[in-house]
């Protein structure tokens, strides 16, 4: 298991219990966490999740007190990447939301990036095979992700823990339907501490958004040789409060003199004329 600058132990031989104490523990010692994260001027959020007592939706400096339905001004956001900032109403996550990310991988790794170049921590838990070098190549802060391994224990436990002081906690459920009574619960915690969760397989009743991607196009393959230098992607979000979009982005790799991935409004002339010659051979 690895973490943030070793803040995040070893939870594989540990029961329950332990697992817990030593996550709080590790919670309490990470620097600069939520309450002292930078946060987004634009007071408006991107999407408000429905939130019936949402006294406590309001963080990061903000000392409001809410009683009843949440108004616009007290929530803040986090950034996402381009192709979601496109989609989303106002161009970014509202704390407080929940979400499944399912499909390419770019997104979940763009979303990760995004976050923590601004300033924002991310528990990954449960994602041996998360992208680290592409978080870096996107401009991401490694140093500010916490990967945590729960071994064989429910990893919604240690996300039950995370959300209480991370900014965004990114969770397998193991290709399961997550029980109501227990989303429930998860999601009102979410609301309270004003994170965002997300859940990267399986389903959870109550969450706010969706958002599902899949490669249409793969550019640099010809005849069946050379390397891929981009990959198209067709993105979904819908959710409570919005309307279902979908939009077409390309990840491009860095040309020789250039630093970073960048991301571009997809062609869909050319996506019609070369996606599935270059999509069957990819596959």
């Amino acid at each position: 298991m690895a973490g943030t600058a070793d803040t995040i132990p070893d939870l594989t031989n540990l029961d329950k219990a332990a697992q817990l104490a030593a996550l709080r523990r590790s919670m309490a010692a990470i620097p600069g966490r939520r309450d002292h994260a930078p946060v987004d001027s634009d007071d408006s959020p991107a999407f408000a999740p429905s939130q019936p007592n949402a006294q406590a939706a309001a963080t990061d400096g903000d000392e409001r007190a809410l009683s009843g339905p949440v108004r616009s001004r007290t929530l803040k956001t986090l950034p996402v990447p381009t192709p979601l900032s496109e989609l989303l109403p106002r161009g970014a996550l509202a704390r407080g939301t929940a979400l499944s990310i399912t499909g390419a991988g770019s997104i979940l790794v763009g979303l990760v990036a995004t976050a923590t170049a601004a300033g924002h921590h991310v528990a990954l838990i449960g994602q041996p095979k998360f992208g680290l070098l592409a978080v870096h190549e996107h401009g991401g802060d490694l140093s500010k992700i916490a990967l945590i391994d729960p071994g064989q224990a429910d990893p919604l436990d240690a996300a039950n823990i995370c959300i209480d002081g991370i900014d965004l906690v990114i969770s397998t459920v193991h290709g399961r339907d997550v029980p109501p009574t227990r989303a429930r619960a998860l999601l009102a915690r979410n609301r309270t501490h004003a994170g965002i969760f997300a859940i990267t397989d399986g389903r959870m009743p109550g969450l706010d958004l969706t958002i599902s991607s899949r490669p249409i196009v793969y550019g640099g393959i010809e005849q069946g040789r050379g390397r891929i230098r981009s990959i198209t992607l067709e993105t979904t979000v819908h959710g409570r409060g919005i309307t279902q979009r979908t939009g077409r982005y390309t990840l491009t790799a860095p040309t020789f003199g250039e630093h970073g991935l960048r991301w571009t409004p997809a062609a869909s002339d050319a996506v019609a004329e070369h996606g599935p010659h270059r999509l069957a051979v990819a596959q």
